[in-house]
């Protein structure tokens, strides 16, 4: 919301603000107001400034503990799911990884970084705020999407509640490992394509129905599995049937 400044000379406090946006809402004035209230109540006692790591009870920074730091990361623990031998491009599987950790620009991460949006609801449903998670997984028009994808891929019955669990779909699955491998691939391709169709939606206008955009994920997935997997491909008819068989 605010940058500040605070200049102390001769003990004087000198508050300098660089406002980015003014307070809109109730939440942004309580923060304003108990950040000034800290700054007030704040009594400097002179010195100098220098660098100490938190880590360590030392102050030094140490490469064993940077290790623990970032094995304790929560956004660490969801890239341990990730599983990055796909055979889609690598900004597909970039964008399912920026998912995993909650780092997309979706209408209400915007919003937490102070940019005003006409609306922050779901592009794709228009009836609840647009998070990573409502986006592919909570939102009517996504989920009509992956139940066709679940029915052409002849899966068990699907339980998704987050990202994650659809990074784990694969491993809930009877499948081969074959089988499992093409699979993800799909995976990836489906949640591309509900990113794109919210972004054609948002920047040029175009609507998509949910059964057009399962057949833009089945030539999609078709056409980057056929030439960047090691496996050979079925032919489009009997892909189109069921696309986990191997040739």
């Amino acid at each position: 919301m605010i940058s500040e400044r605070l200049n102390v000379v001769d003990g004087i406090k000198n508050l300098q603000w660089q406002w980015r946006s003014s307070p809109s809402s109730a939440a942004e004035v309580s923060e304003l107001f108990n950040l000034m209230e800290d700054i007030y109540n704040f009594d400097w006692k002179g010195g100098k400034d220098k660098w100490r790591w938190k880590a360590c009870s030392s102050g030094e920074f140490s490469i064993s503990s940077a290790k623990q730091l970032l094995a304790a990361d929560p956004c660490n623990s969801s890239q341990n799911k990730m599983r990055w031998k796909v055979w889609v491009p690598l900004k597909v599987r970039i964008m399912v990884w920026r998912s995993l950790i909650n780092r997309l620009p979706t209408k209400n991460e915007l919003h937490k970084r102070g940019v005003i949006l006409q609306s922050n609801l779901c592009e794709l449903c228009n009836t609840d705020v647009e998070t990573n998670t409502h986006l592919f997984t909570g939102c009517f028009f996504s989920a009509e999407v992956w139940y066709r994808v679940e029915a052409w891929c002849r899966l068990n019955p699907l339980l998704i509640f987050d990202v994650a669990d659809l990074i784990e779909i694969t491993s809930s699955q009877p499948f081969t490992k074959d089988a499992k491998y093409i699979l993800r691939g799909i995976v990836f391709s489906t949640m591309w394509a509900i990113w794109i169709e919210r972004n054609d939606r948002i920047f040029k206008s175009k609507r998509r129905r949910a059964i057009e955009v399962v057949e833009s994920i089945k030539m999609s997935s078709y056409f980057w599995f056929k030439h960047r997997s090691k496996l050979k491909c079925l032919d489009w008819i009997d892909r189109c049937k069921y696309p986990l068989n191997i040739v």
